[in-house]
């Protein structure tokens, strides 16, 4: 039987192959920490916010290589705004999910 976390593993595709986090979920640990433990049971049952957790994960990606590119000024304003709102979606499903005592 597998273990229900292991739907946030992903293999490392190197030498040794060993499962890793997906990179979402270390993501959401590391920007709200004072949420944590909310955040990973909501990864855990709900798939919205799992596709949230994606969709952060990418833009984030994306700011950093436009960053590290130099890219375009306003595309690179508008995905951090794009971050922005993403971070207060995911913050509106874990304040509601502990203000309803863990059920959504």
């Amino acid at each position: 039987m597998s273990n229900p976390s292991d739907k946030y593993l992903v293999r490392a595709g190197g030498p040794d192959d060993r499962p890793q986090a997906r990179p979402y979920v270390k993501l959401l640990a590391e920007r709200f920490p004072h949420v944590q433990s909310v955040a990973l049971q909501l990864l855990e049952r709900d798939p919205e916010f799992r596709e949230l957790g994606e969709e952060y994960e990418a833009c984030t990606e994306s700011v950093a290589r436009l960053e590290r590119l130099e890219g375009d000024e306003a595309l690179l304003r508008e995905y951090r705004a794009l971050c922005l709102r993403l971070e207060g979606e995911l913050l509106r499903y874990i304040s509601e999910y502990g203000g309803s005592g863990g059920r959504r």
